[in-house]
């Protein structure tokens, strides 16, 4: 009995009722939005995005909400069935290193062994040494910049696999950080002194604490994600044409911001409203935390 009460006498345990932010109901207010935007109006609206359904360069008009591109596809479909594409492919860029990085980070953060820990941490500050877009362009480029996997588009498995392989080492040296604050603290050593096993204290007392951390990072990161795969057509990679994706409708639209303007701003607007509300969350999450710590 005194074991188990010790167990569950730590911090993770215990709840606090905070009231609700205003930032936080507008912030995922415009995410949701825009997730369920992307989501339903491709299937409201049949009409194929690839498909010549006007004269091209169209202003927008209650038919083409978002007027014409430059071969005459509808802008507005385009750009919310680009959406799910982006959005899908910074959702999964992000949960591969959220969890892999902070299992990993906390694992070496309570391991008491400094072999462990200076070899963890070389290796992170290795792979970050290196500028993050150019890596990832290097490593889409080698793996091919039309490599398809199923489901995904052309160009998305690779997109995703220099991702994983260079950003869950962030993740891994938020949680390392957040672990050896955490491994110092008394619940800790009263598990250990109970005789708890090291991957007990790390999977029942260390991740539940160490989470709030490293996702509220993975929030801001997936912001960066959708940014991240908006540049690449500019860079020669990315999702590869004609499937439409937010990133290459900026780009094909470029030449003609003087005479159609809709076409790159309608993209630019839509992760605009995207990025304010991520922005929006993260605030508040970061305040939530900031308060928590506070004795």
């Amino acid at each position: 009995m005194a074991a188990e009460t010790a167990e569950f006498a730590g911090p993770a345990r215990v709840s606090v009722r905070r009231p609700a932010r205003v930032e936080l109901r507008i912030g995922v207010g415009l995410i949701s939005a825009v997730v369920l935007a992307c989501l339903l109006i491709p299937i409201v609206n049949s009409t194929d995005p690839n498909a010549l359904v006007a004269a091209p360069l169209q202003p927008p008009s209650g038919e083409h909400p978002f007027g014409t591109d430059s071969v005459g596809r509808d802008v507005f479909i385009r750009v919310f069935t680009a959406g799910r594409i982006d959005i899908a492919l910074a959702g999964l860029g992000v949960l591969v290193p959220l969890v892999f990085g902070t299992v990993i980070g906390t694992m070496v953060g309570a391991s008491r062994s400094r072999t462990v820990d200076a070899v963890a941490m070389r290796l992170t500050d290795g792979v970050i040494a290196f500028p993050f877009v150019i890596l990832v362009l290097v490593i889409v480029l080698i793996t091919g910049a039309g490599t398809r996997v199923w489901p995904l588009p052309a160009g998305g498995a690779s997109i995703l696999a220099a991702v994983w392989m260079v950003n869950w080492t962030i993740y891994a040296r938020l949680a390392r950080t957040r672990t050896r604050v955490l491994r110092e603290e008394d619940f800790v050593a009263a598990a250990r002194l109970l005789g708890f096993s090291h991957l007990r204290i790390v999977a029942r007392h260390l991740l539940p604490l160490v989470w709030p951390t490293t996702a509220t990072y993975a929030v801001a990161d997936a912001l960066f994600m959708v940014s991240l795969i908006a540049a690449l057509p500019f860079l020669g990679a990315g999702i590869q044409p004609p499937t439409p994706e937010w990133g290459s409708i900026m780009y094909e639209g470029r030449g003609y911001l003087g005479d159609a303007w809709w076409i790159s701003l309608s993209a630019v607007g839509v992760v605009l409203v995207l990025g304010i509300g991520v922005m929006l969350v993260v605030d508040s999450l970061a305040s939530n935390i900031r308060r928590a710590r506070l004795p």
